[in-house]
């Protein structure tokens, strides 16, 4: 990931370059540009940003692996939506304004996705709704010998789902995180099945989770070194945070509700790792190492 930021006099955001280098999913077979639908465009999450930036490139370079590569739960989003997320924040920094104030300014009027247009109002209620449950601008419970924050991060899948995790998050003095409140807040339009719509968010909470902290595959002598969970660890029962779900009321038909919980989840925790620490997070898993 690249990514580059413009700004005006006044701190606009006025520029945004996106650029993305990934393998192509040789489970599908070599690698033919003309069989992709046109939704499917690449980058996801950075040809279609939902921010309204007057000046946008998005470009992404496919380049072929040389071992067997396939899909993971939301495909191409969550590299994408870690580092948009996690550089929006950057930004806001740079500007001293709060990171909830600076999506407000960059969400609204609507955006091109396919042959559809996406009203960004939508995605900024979801926002609004995540941040309110959370106690956005609030104290935190002080946790002695640890360092405390919160995160937020956000995204709208394909253009039809728009979706917002607040992260609350504690680092200890060895650079130990732990994860103990994310609130999410949805519209995906007409909720069908409550229960379903927050399994799948439980479920993409501890699998986005799981690769920001832990999941990490290392090539040594020519192959995969992990074959198995004994070295290749997921989020244990005792690890999962409080997951809390909130939906927008709609009577739009329903858009869909499956991998679209994972993308934000990683940047909302490295959000709230810079609120507790001071220190940025440009790679995943997160290591102890890089925030003690």
């Amino acid at each position: 990931m690249d990514l580059e930021a413009g700004l005006d006099g006044s701190g606009r955001v006025v520029a945004w370059t996106h650029r993305y280098t990934s393998f192509h999913l040789s489970m599908f077979g070599p690698f033919d540009p003309k069989a992709v639908d046109e939704p499917d465009t690449d980058p996801w999450g950075g040809y279609d940003t939902p921010y309204q930036i007057p000046n946008l490139r998005a470009e992404w370079l496919m380049v072929e692996s040389p071992i067997h590569t396939g899909a993971w739960r939301s495909v191409f989003y969550p590299p994408n939506v870690f580092a948009r997320e996690c550089f929006l924040d950057e930004v806001a920094n740079r500007l001293g304004k709060d990171p909830l104030a600076l999506r407000r300014e960059l969400l609204s009027g609507s955006f091109p996705y396919a042959k559809r247009t996406v009203d960004r109002s939508q995605l900024a209620a979801v926002l609004e709704l995540a941040a309110s449950k959370a106690g956005w601008g609030t104290p935190l419970s002080e946790r002695p010998g640890r360092r405390s924050g919160r995160g937020i991060a956000c995204n709208v899948y394909h253009g039809r789902t728009h979706l917002a995790h607040v992260a609350e998050v504690s680092v200890g003095q060895q650079g130990d995180v732990r994860v103990h409140r994310i609130v999410t807040a949805a519209d995906c339009g007409q909720v069908v099945n409550l229960l379903g719509l927050e399994g799948q968010v439980e479920s993409g909470v501890a699998w986005g989770l799981s690769y920001a902290l832990k999941g990490e595959i290392r090539i040594q002598n020519g192959r995969v070194a992990e074959s198995s969970f004994s070295d290749f660890p997921v989020l244990s029962i005792h690890e999962m945070p409080s997951v809390e779900v909130f939906t927008v009321a709609s009577t739009k038909p329903p858009r869909g509700f499956g991998e679209q919980p994972v993308p934000p989840v990683a940047p909302a925790v490295a959000n709230a790792i810079f609120a507790a620490t001071g220190k940025r997070v440009r790679r995943v898993p997160i290591r102890a190492d890089d925030l003690a």
